[in-house]
């Protein structure tokens, strides 16, 4: 068998959005996220960026200045606001890159410390391999209570995320991805991640299976029938549909969107609760007990 990425820990999930100091103040302001650090344009380049923690999940906004026939301003321009992929700790950045060579997996982008593979590779996922780890000491986090990274706003604590802020964020639960088929979704995950299925629970609209990647579950979801999920596929084809985050009580989350105007959906879980895509940047945000 080929070698297979090893992937240990992720560090951040990537989205695109459309605005950059809107969807900041958006989801720093409206949603409660915490603003780590912010990422300016560099020479050249056309994209704001910054990391974001909602409990321990960080996230990475991309936004580009316009919209473009190349990049990550084209894929703006196509599907909008979107989740992008995620970024994953490795032991060896050029065992990684090896890897991605062996079985054909096509390097989109290659920064030297980090790159992202073609997300048709895998799902519609667009994986950025990273050997540091942006949760940990000197890239990001805390040591005890010293800031590792200058540029780094100190992380609130789990027992704050849980106990302090509205939304008693616990963790996060999984990270769905919607497919067309699952059979050969499962197959493309396993091949280059030698993901674990730990899985297969009922949900409504969907055919289900749990992946364990790293310290994280990964959850693909294929439409049953007409319905969201198919609706979702349509407009945005395969890829992270959503970051699923579990909560001490749900009730606290109902407090939240109705105190902030914002609609709950169903989410994909017939025990859990989205805001609302079209109040949330085009991102959806789920939540479970």
């Amino acid at each position: 068998m080929a070698a297979q990425l090893q992937l240990l820990r992720l560090s951040h999930v990537n989205a695109l959005v459309d605005g950059y100091r809107r969807s900041l103040d958006h989801l720093g302001g409206t949603l409660g996220m915490q603003v780590n650090m912010e990422i300016p344009a560099r020479e050249g380049d056309d994209t704001d960026a910054c990391l974001l923690s909602l409990g321990d999940v960080i996230f990475e906004l991309f936004a580009p200045r316009q919209r473009a026939e190349r990049g990550q301003g084209r894929l703006l321009a196509l599907y909008g606001g979107h989740y992008l992929g995620a970024e994953f700790q490795v032991p060896d950045l050029d065992a990684a890159r090896s890897v991605c060579r062996s079985r054909n997996v096509r390097i989109i982008r290659d920064d030297g410390y980090a790159f992202f593979t073609y997300p048709g590779a895998c799902s519609g996922i667009s994986w950025e391999i990273f050997d540091g780890d942006w949760h940990s000491p000197p890239h990001g986090g805390t040591a005890g209570d010293v800031v590792t990274n200058p540029d780094w706003t100190p992380i609130h604590t789990a027992a704050y995320w849980r106990d302090e802020h509205p939304l008693g964020v616990v963790g996060l639960a999984r990270l769905g991805v919607a497919v067309a088929d699952l059979d050969a979704a499962l197959e493309g995950f396993q091949s280059l991640t030698g993901a674990a299925e730990i899985d297969r629970p009922s949900r409504p609209e969907a055919k289900a299976i749990d992946l364990q990647v790293g310290d994280t579950v990964f959850e693909l979801l294929a439409p049953a029938g007409d319905g969201p999920l198919a609706e979702w596929l349509t407009r945005y084809r395969e890829g992270v549909r959503s970051t699923v985050f579990r909560v001490h009580d749900l009730d606290r989350v109902e407090r939240f969107a109705a105190d902030r105007g914002i609609d709950l959906v169903p989410g994909d879980a017939s025990d859990a609760w989205a805001f609302s895509p079209e109040q949330s940047l085009d991102l959806r945000f789920e939540f479970t007990e």
